[in-house]
Parts: C-alpha cells; structure tokens; sequence
C-alpha cells in the first residue's frame, strides 16, 4: 500500500471541488494525480472562509489556465476518510462547467503527470478513479466501484 503525503490542509475537515469540463466533442478533461495515484476531473480544496465559486475559479485558473465565467453545481456528497490516522470530513461539490475562457493547458506538471480530454467510454477503463469523478459519474447513470 504507498503512502500518501498528506498536507496539513488535508488532515483538517474541509469541502473539496471537481470539475466537469468538456471540449466541442463532450470529452471530459482528466488528470493523472500524482499524489493520490488516481484519474480525476481537475479538483481542489476550498481554503477555509472561501466561497466556493471563489475556489472554483481559483483552482481552475491554477491548474488549467483558465477563467471560468459560467457554471452550475451538480451535486454534492459528504465523506469520511482515516488520513493518518485521523478522521477527516470532506464535503465535496462536483460543478459543470458552461462556459471559460482561455485555452486549458496544465500549469501543474508536477501534480498531474497528465492532462487530457477523454470520452466516457475511455474513462470508464481508466483505473483507479477520484471519488469526485465517480460521484460525478453516478449523476449520469454510471455505476463503477471505487478501487483505490
């Protein structure tokens, strides 16, 4: 089992926030997490005392280089996880987004080895899939387990 380096942020109660963002084709961009070893829709803590449209665009602009300009919340979903032997909540929000601007390229290498879009048929065989982007999965009738 690897270990995971956990930040000091995520060993504290906190919400969290995906992405969906699709390219002309209905793509949906994913990323390679260096950290946790998954697949997931670009994703992010929200600092404590910000809002969540605030850290929607903040994470967004930070990983893809992008502005969003228009989105919608499409569910939400409480989780507890043991993060060294702590017992952390994460409340998490999966948001489309309608509408950017800027042209999406990965300004963090270093945390996601990759960054592309993908059809649903390529994602359903990726392994090892963000609980964000299996939440998000769910909301279009895609049942998959979570295997990491």
């Amino acid at each position: 089992m690897r270990t995971i380096p956990y930040t000091t942020e995520d060993l504290h109660h906190h919400d969290a926030l995906g992405a969906v963002i699709q390219n002309k084709d209905g793509e949906i961009l994913m990323q390679e997490h260096v950290k946790y070893g998954f697949w997931t829709i670009p994703i992010g803590k929200v600092k404590e005392g910000q809002h969540l449209a605030d850290a929607l665009r903040e994470e967004l602009f930070e990983e893809c280089d992008i502005i969003v300009e228009e989105w919608k919340e499409i569910v939400a979903k409480d989780y507890d996880y043991i993060r060294n032997e702590k017992h952390v909540k994460v409340f998490g929000h999966v948001f489309k987004i309608l509408a950017f601007s800027g042209t999406i390229k990965n300004k963090e290498p270093h945390k996601h080895t990759k960054q592309m879009f993908l059809s649903l048929g390529k994602i359903k065989q990726l392994p090892h899939l963000s609980d964000l982007t299996l939440l998000y999965l769910e909301t279009i009738g895609i049942q998959r387990e979570k295997d990491i």
